[in-house]
């Protein structure tokens, strides 16, 4: 066993947490459903403070197969015992969408990502977590995606997205940022880098959003 993101799961199994965000429909009596992700269950099972407790996937993540917390998207039951109709064990699986590749200007902002540097320097006293970000690459970006955990992973995994759309190409800038304040005490915050994004997983990275329009000079 080892400890991931505060629960102890068998080795092999991040892997399979990422095999399982490629899985994103179902079939509820016959019919394609997208499955409910971690955190939009109607029941609180404590999304905003900790993993899954039964397959360790963090907010907006979906579900590993067979995990008990998994609600099914027509009738809200578990997924694996409630009432629905399943035509077959085959078609009961998950099934897995077609994403497609990165596009030139995609790669390039993935590639831009990795030239910002950044350092948690403190907190502001609305209790903001303050930035210092420097971009080493040749092109703005709307937001940084960075981890934020508590205690080590054992409080609670989460995210956040720096506003850096004002840091030019070889420029440095400080930017503020809720980090959980309300869940979090200061000294529990801990920041880290995530890793980068693929076809899969881009749509947890703001990264990719388009940059605010500049404001035209007052006349």
């Amino acid at each position: 066993m080892i400890a991931f993101r505060g629960v102890q799961v068998v080795q092999g199994w991040p892997e399979k947490i990422q095999e399982a965000q490629l899985l994103t429909s179902c079939y509820p009596n016959g019919e394609e459903m997208a499955r409910v992700r971690y955190g939009a269950e109607e029941e609180d099972w404590g999304a905003n403070e900790r993993a899954c407790h039964d397959c360790a996937v963090i907010k907006g993540e979906l579900h590993v197969p067979g995990c008990d917390v998994e609600r099914c998207p027509a009738c809200g039951g578990q997924i694996f015992s409630c009432d629905c109709e399943w035509q077959s064990s085959a078609r009961r699986k998950p099934t897995s969408k077609q994403f497609k590749p990165f596009s030139e200007k995609q790669l390039r902002i993935v590639a831009a990502r990795r030239k910002f540097r950044w350092r948690h320097t403190g907190f502001a006293p609305n209790g903001d977590a303050m930035f210092e970000v420097a971009n080493e690459s040749d092109m703005r970006l709307p937001y940084l995606s960075i981890g934020v955990q508590g205690r080590g992973g054992t409080k609670l995994v989460g995210g956040v997205w720096l506003n850096v759309s004002g840091i030019e190409p070889g420029c440095s800038g400080l930017v503020q940022h809720d980090c959980y304040k309300d869940k979090l005490l200061q000294e529990e915050v801990e920041c880290f880098s995530e890793e980068d994004p693929t076809p899969e997983t881009k749509d947890r990275y703001w990264e990719f959003n388009r940059l605010p329009k500049k404001r035209a000079p007052d006349a």
